[in-house]
């Protein structure tokens, strides 16, 4: 693969690039949808900084805590600050971080909640799409040995190439919430976690990497996966009744 190139000796690892890109693209994209609907920007940085530094620290912890039995040897290898830039991270942990994170955000800029969070998720699939174009630099979150169709060639064995697949897929799901986002923005919450729900899931068993963690027949991974699906399900529902009411109260008041 292509981990890492070199400018003026300056050695520059290609998956926090690619990140980086991605975080200068998404921001750049909601700065450009405020603007279409004539909405202040002023809070577009400090809401993606705020969302990005909850990225990282979720991001980091729930490795750790996946990984617990491996720290003694991470952290002999790495040592303490080896261990938090030299290790991985996982998105759910990453996902749910910056969604703390958006809600500290809300109560310190005095900006509703669910608002912000409807933001920063019409991008994030944007994000995470360079985010796994960086995995397959690095080749990490590998697929499973494949001998098929557009096969790779990766950590000396031939395998699917489900880091480009999962980018793919979200760059799809990224194009249908920008729509949402000038129509039906409301809905771009429960959309985004059925939607991810489902390709995470999918993907989890194109995987061939074992860092991820299992409970049981599945990864950990692909428990948060049906959980988002069941937390979309529920937001769907809740949206559902509450049209359901105001129909009534509609034929109530005619």
């Amino acid at each position: 693969m292509f981990p890492e190139f070199s400018i003026f000796n300056i050695i520059i690892p290609m998956y926090p690039l690619c990140v980086a890109t991605g975080f200068l693209f998404g921001t750049t994209v909601l700065y450009i949808d405020f603007h279409k609907q004539k909405k202040e920007d002023k809070v577009v940085f400090p809401l993606m900084c705020f969302a990005e530094i909850g990225v990282i620290i979720g991001g980091k912890l729930l490795f750790l805590i996946i990984n617990f039995q491996q720290l003694p040897k991470y952290f002999y290898k790495f040592g303490f600050l080896g261990l938090l830039n030299k290790t991985g991270y996982v998105f759910y942990g990453g996902l749910f971080g910056g969604i703390f994170a958006i809600y500290f955000f809300a109560k310190i800029y005095k900006y509703h909640f669910s608002e912000s969070l409807i933001n920063v998720l019409s991008i994030t699939p944007l994000i995470h799409a360079f985010g796994r174009i960086g995995c397959f630099c690095s080749g990490c979150c590998y697929g499973i040995k494949y001998n098929g169709i557009l096969n790779v060639y990766m950590n000396n064995v031939r395998r699917f190439p489900v880091q480009l697949l999962e980018a793919f897929l979200l760059l799809l799901l990224f194009i249908i919430l920008q729509y949402l986002f000038f129509t039906k923005r409301n809905f771009i919450i429960g959309v985004y976690f059925f939607s991810y729900g489902i390709i995470r899931f999918v993907c989890e068993f194109l995987r061939g990497d074992v860092t991820r963690g299992y409970i049981g027949l599945l990864s950990i991974s692909s428990w948060i996966s049906l959980l988002c699906i069941g937390i979309s399900c529920i937001f769907f529902a809740k949206i559902f009744k509450n049209r359901m009411e105001i129909s009534k109260d509609g034929i109530a008041n005619t």
